[in-house]
């Protein structure tokens, strides 16, 4: 009886470990699964923001370069040598589109967009990293694209305004009438407070920016 019993007791033993090693299997199995997901997802993202600090990087220097001329017309206002801004001007916008227009900024998002309808997003395991993507994908963008709509606004009232007082003028050659053209835009007060206007709404764009460039590079470290 004592032998039935220990023989007994052996195999249930065996069987509960056994259940339990199976257990342990799937549960390490389980977890290697979500590990390579995981870091699949985060190899994913870090490609896209590496995307992102490139095209930053390019609308920095759009940015800057607008800056700098605008400064130039409000800085040498009443006395703008037409010839020096318009080769500032050159190989890029005109004098006239450089003072009116605005940069659209449409950051890469494919990437995280489709990260997110599947979920992957939810799961990566590192809380703070998705405190961070929430903040840079989600928050800090509204932010940039709050200060690009302000200055798309702008863009209509400027250019309605160039359009009913100075239809002629385009940007083109210096000679003639149209020299006359400029000189007389460039004596107009409402065309210097609206470069100045859209100087210092660029300058915030691009410290909002530069800003989140930082942020970008910190996210990359991290993933």
């Amino acid at each position: 009886m004592k032998n039935i019993l220990a023989r007994g007791g052996i195999e249930f033993l065996a069987v509960f470990i056994g259940i339990v090693l199976s257990l342990w299997v799937d549960d390490r199995r389980d977890l290697n699964t979500v590990r390579k997901n995981n870091y699949k997802t985060l190899k994913s993202l870090k490609n896209e923001v590496n995307l992102r600090v490139d095209y930053i990087d390019k609308k920095i220097i759009q940015y800057q370069r607008d800056i700098s001329i605008g400064d130039y017309v409000i800085n040498n206002w009443s006395k703008t040598n037409l010839d020096t801004i318009f080769h500032k001007t050159k190989g890029d916008r005109g004098i006239v589109l450089t003072l009116k227009a605005y940069r659209a900024i449409n950051l890469p998002i494919s990437i995280y967009n489709s990260l997110n309808s599947d979920g992957s997003i939810g799961k990566i395991e590192q809380d703070s990293i998705k405190v961070i993507l929430d903040n840079l994908y989600e928050v800090f963008p509204a932010y940039i694209v709050d200060g690009v709509e302000n200055e798309r606004i702008l863009y209509h009232s400027f250019n309605e305004y160039i359009i009913k007082n100075y239809s002629k003028i385009v940007d083109g050659s210096l000679n003639g009438l149209n020299r006359k053209k400029y000189e007389k835009f460039f004596l107009d007060d409402v065309v210097l407070g609206y470069t100045m206007e859209k100087t210092h709404l660029r300058k915030y764009i691009l410290n909002l920016i530069i800003n989140y460039k930082k942020q970008l590079i910190e996210l990359e470290a991290m993933l």
